[in-house]
Formats: C-alpha cells, structure tokens, sequence
C-alpha cells in the first residue's frame, strides 16, 4: 500500500513547489491527475506520497471547474488512501 500523509492543511513547502510552473515541469507526471497537462498534484513533491489534503483539494478544484474524470479518480484514491477502503 502506497505511503500517505494526512494533514489538514497544505503546508507552505508544498504550495510553493506546486504553484510555480517551472517547479511543476520538474515534478514526475505521474504526481499529477491530469499528468499531461501538470494539473491536480496529489503526491509530495518531496517524498512523493500520496497526500490526502492534495487530494481534498484536487476533488474540490476538479468539480468546480468540470473535470469529472478527475474528480472521480481523486474520489477513488481518497476512498482507497485516506479512508482505509480496499
């Protein structure tokens, strides 16, 4: 099972590196959602855990914006990791 780290709010550390573009280019695509498009981050930029904050905020963002898809994975990778559903 993938390593998680819950808080309940996103530290300063994190914003930082996810705001900035060029931090973001330099980040895996695999830590974002929309991994193409560099949008939705979800794990650690340091660690590269699954954060569950990243996710709330992702659910959130997606909703608000149309992104269905997304918002059905960020939903099913919260149920799964931050929930302690199978």
């Amino acid at each position: 099972m993938a390593k998680v780290i819950k808080r309940k709010q996103i530290p300063k550390t994190v914003k930082q590196v996810i705001k900035s573009q060029k931090k973001r280019k330099q980040l895996p695509s695999s830590y974002f959602l929309l991994s193409k498009e560099r949008k939705f981050p979800y794990r650690d930029p340091k660690t590269g855990k699954i954060r569950c904050d990243l996710l709330k905020a992702a659910i959130v963002r997606a909703a608000q914006h149309g992104y269905s898809t997304v918002e059905r994975k960020a939903r099913s990778l919260y149920e799964k990791h931050c929930k302690g559903g199978k």
